[in-house]
């Protein structure tokens, strides 16, 4: 028996060898294609998951600035949008060029002796021309902050100068549309600053600078008065470093001393700053409350007084 299975092995010796190569590499194929896709299942998680992430991170980023987008466009400037608000801003500028303080104290909740001596020592101005009313809704119903655009007629200036002014308007118990006039809400100022550093106003306070600009280009008496105007500091920049000086009119408050730069506020009639150092050409350096440094552009005629 033992001579038969002897003689059948090497018989068939040949196709178990082949038998048991087909087998190995069967198994050194498994293991191979089992070692490759092991190798590559530790990267590929990572690699995906942080795919995973940047892509989280791009549309989360996406979703917070089409979120700013959708809030500036639910309260997006409106041009001439309401004719109650319009009429009364009208015939505020109106009573202004022709100095009817009465009237101004009218169209307003508040307008002291300091709102009247502005506008009747303003004898320089003789009409606001071409008025349009540019509106955002404000902190509640039936209230807006409104960008004023006009051209300012200047006495003996050919070339009206484009201007804009920013105003708060409310409805009184009375249920008429009155202008805001109280510098000392701090709400509704904070509610006004905010509303100015938003695209669309910061445009269009953008488009009415470089049409000032152009026109100044085009006329050298308008730039000339322009000019004037600015430098009506002297008295501020004779004026002692560290002495108390009083603004007679509103100006802006800019980043430097030139016409173009960026406004980071305004001071208004009856504010006082403490004189720091001259700065650059008509510009001056100021220490305001609660607030850095920073140069000052005027330009209201005569808008600033020493007062020690």
């Amino acid at each position: 028996m033992l001579d038969n299975f002897r003689e059948w092995l090497s018989d068939n010796l040949r196709y178990i060898l082949l038998g048991l190569a087909i087998l190995l590499a069967l198994v050194l194929l498994f293991f191979g294609v089992k070692a490759l896709t092991g190798g590559f299942s530790d990267e590929k998680p990572k690699d995906t998951e942080k795919k995973t992430e940047q892509k989280k991170d791009s549309t989360d980023s996406d979703e917070a600035e089409k979120d700013d987008a959708d809030k500036e466009d639910e309260n997006a400037l409106e041009k001439n949008a309401y004719p109650e608000v319009n009429a009364l801003i009208e015939s505020f500028y109106t009573a202004w060029g022709q100095k009817d303080v009465a009237k101004m104290k009218e169209l307003t909740d508040n307008f002291d002796a300091t709102d009247e001596a502005k506008v009747t020592n303003a004898t320089y101005i003789e009409s606001y021309d071409n008025i349009v009313v540019y509106t955002k809704q404000g902190l509640e119903k039936d209230s807006y902050v409104v960008f004023v655009s006009y051209d300012l007629k200047f006495k003996d200036v050919k070339t009206a100068a484009p201007g804009l002014s920013e105003l708060y308007v409310i409805k009184n118990d009375s249920g008429n549309y009155v202008i805001h006039n109280d510098d000392s809400d701090a709400e509704v100022q904070e509610c006004i600053e905010k509303t100015r550093q938003e695209k669309d106003v910061m445009t269009l306070i953008e488009d009415v600078e470089n049409k000032l600009n152009e026109d100044m280009a085009s006329d050298a008496e308008l730039k000339a008065f322009e000019e004037k105007l600015g430098k009506e500091v002297n008295t501020a920049q004779m004026a002692d470093n560290g002495d108390m000086l009083t603004a007679k009119e509103d100006c802006n408050v800019r980043a430097d001393s030139t016409t173009n730069a960026e406004i980071l506020g305004r001071l208004k009639a009856g504010d006082q700053v403490k004189k720091l150092e001259n700065g650059e050409t008509t510009g001056l350096k100021w220490s305001i409350t609660g607030r850095k440094p920073m140069y000052m552009r005027i330009y209201c005629n005569k808008s600033i007084e020493e007062r020690k």
